[in-house]
């Protein structure tokens, strides 16, 4: 490097130090060239850096995948929840007490109206119902993170926003239900399709109650942490999931309909929507 060069740096704010002052006394300035026998020279840490020196293996460089689930609108619909669910103790502590003692039963809404009125019950089973909502969306959008695979870049919509995604699901399977009931009813000129709808409404409120606490749990627990929680959300959910196929079934024998239209509801009604979502979805997910 000429004197020019120097003088050119050093204006620019750099400062020139000496080979031995960066990499020791015994260093010396080489010419960059190869050597005579067509390649550098290959040195122990210790000649390199110093005789305090050793060389160590390399840390193994692990790529963190972007998760669904690690956004801020995820936990924050998470908090969201939780404040909802908290209010709804303190205010519907008698309907909520009386999901919590009489769970397994199917009298439940019976007691809970006898206990605060229609009404109260009315208020409390539409705010339990959108709180289960939001709380199935964030489930739907939790799951679908366990099928993303690891060579997958996410775009940044679908990032941040897939509890959105997720909510908008759960807007149309409601619609769905709401619009199946509705329809058959008229067309069947039967009350039973409004029984059932009345059914499933008093079950999902019951499973919103009744999960919530192990869900908020699951949704936030790492992936390979919390397979006790979720033993028992797995548990608790199939538990609660009988006890609807056993009010449904109840009703068609009370009606004394056919088993067999029994299973094509359930088919119709329930698997109808999720099957059409497990066909659609990117099967770069899968």
């Amino acid at each position: 490097m000429s004197s020019v060069d120097l003088l050119y740096f050093e204006a620019g704010g750099y400062r020139v130090v000496t080979p031995q002052k960066m990499f020791g006394r015994s260093a010396e300035l080489q010419s960059g060239d190869v050597n005579d026998e067509g390649c550098y020279r290959e040195v122990a840490a210790e000649e390199f850096f110093g005789s305090g020196s050793e060389l160590v293996a390399p840390r193994e460089h692990v790529v963190m995948r972007e998760s669904l689930a690690q956004t801020p609108l995820f936990h924050s619909l998470v908090v969201i929840t939780l404040v909802a669910y908290l209010l709804m103790l303190l205010r519907s502590w008698n309907f909520i007490g009386s999901i919590w003692v009489g769970g397994l039963r199917s009298s439940s809404e019976h007691r809970m109206a006898m206990e605060g009125g229609e009404l109260p019950l009315s208020h409390f089973k539409r705010s339990a119902a959108i709180l289960g909502l939001v709380l199935f969306a964030l489930v739907a959008v939790r799951i679908a993170d366990t099928f993303v695979v690891d060579d997958v870049t996410l775009e940044s919509s679908l990032l941040n926003y897939a509890p959105l995604v997720g909510m908008l699901f759960s807007v149309v399977v409601v619609a769905w239900y709401y619009s199946f009931h509705k329809v058959v009813g008229w067309l069947s000129q039967s009350d039973s399709l409004a029984e059932l709808a009345a059914v499933g409404y008093i079950n999902f409120v019951r499973m919103v109650v009744l999960l919530y606490p192990l869900t908020a749990v699951w949704l936030v627990v790492d992936a390979g942490e919390g397979f006790v929680v979720s033993i028992l959300l797995y548990v608790v959910t199939g538990l609660l999931i009988l006890l609807y196929l056993k009010d449904t079934f109840a009703l068609f024998l009370q009606k004394n309909i056919s088993i067999f239209y029994w299973i094509l509801y359930l088919c119709t009604a329930i698997l109808l929507p999720f099957s059409f979502v497990v066909r659609l979805f990117p099967e770069k997910f899968m």
